[in-house]
């Protein structure tokens, strides 16, 4: 048994898994993902197409993500084609959503380092993390 962690990603951050799961493998943490996803998603699927679950190892380094999009039964009427193109969009979505998540972070930490400069006390923390 291996250690997985499974992070959401939306578009406000992200919510880290502070537990983790035991699972046997990488293709039983794909299935894990995918029944998490499909759970979250539930009666809200329109409005989390974009989520995504970023499957980390036991030292929390990134294996893979699942796109919320992937999962999603309302979609599997449609056309290879059309699915294909909204797995594109969802996917520069989600890469916009972390650029603009780093960017306030850059920020955050711009911001601690101006109040240090000046002497003054300055701790912030997103999504957990510590700045």
């Amino acid at each position: 048994m291996s250690l997985y962690y499974f992070n959401l990603k939306h578009r406000d951050g992200s919510v880290p898994d502070g537990e983790g799961t035991d699972l046997a493998d990488h293709d039983a943490a794909r299935a894990h993902a995918r029944a998490v996803a499909r759970e979250l998603m539930r009666h809200r699927e329109a409005q989390r197409r974009a989520w995504r679950l970023q499957i980390c190892d036991a030292e929390r380094r990134p294996l893979f993500e699942l796109l919320f999009v992937d999962v999603d039964p309302l979609l599997d009427h449609l056309s290879p084609d059309l699915k294909a193109s909204l797995r594109e969009v969802y996917v520069k979505t989600g890469g916009m959503n972390d650029t603009i998540a780093d960017v306030r972070v850059t920020i955050h930490q711009l911001k601690g380092t101006l109040a240090r400069a000046d002497g003054l006390p300055w701790l912030a923390a997103i999504d957990g993390r510590r700045l």
